[in-house]
């Protein structure tokens, strides 16, 4: 195996564009893997798009490999390197998610507790709104009152 970063077989601006396209990939990934260590979130990303770039790339790779092309190799180990760093959030999301569901449903005094805090925040919401439509009622006899 002999990786070269500039790759023979094509044209000088051929490699100028490869070496543009490695340097794109890793600037946006960048924001991306930022944000989910930032919010510690992935709601947003589907896990079944996680696994299949990561397979996907990880062909890539041995295809990279194969061809001995540094370029495209680093371009596809910068893909699963940020897939895995977005997967292990999105990971540890499914799985507490999991035992929080599965936590509420074995625990039958959490259940009622979130029965009880769902209606109490419902019986509020429907007071505040009565409470409203009263004081409108109320303002309106006083104006007329002025009149």
């Amino acid at each position: 195996m002999q990786f070269d970063i500039i790759d023979h077989n094509v044209s000088t601006t051929t490699n100028i564009f490869l070496i543009i396209a490695n340097i794109i990939n890793l600037f946006y990934n960048i924001p991306q893997m930022y944000k989910t260590y930032k919010c510690k979130s992935t709601k947003d990303f589907s896990g079944m798009f996680l696994l299949l770039r990561i397979l996907g790339n990880l062909i890539w790779i041995e295809y990279a490999i194969e061809l001995d092309s540094m370029l495209m190799l680093i371009n596809n180990i910068v893909t699963v390197v940020s897939s895995l760093f977005i997967g292990y959030y999105k990971l540890n999301e499914i799985i507490k998610d999991y035992k929080q569901k599965h936590q509420i449903e074995n625990n039958p005094i959490i259940l009622e507790e979130v029965n009880i805090n769902n209606n109490n925040y419902i019986n509020n919401i429907a007071n505040n709104n009565n409470d409203d439509i009263i004081d409108d009622n109320n303002d309106n006899n006083d104006k007329k009152n002025l009149i």
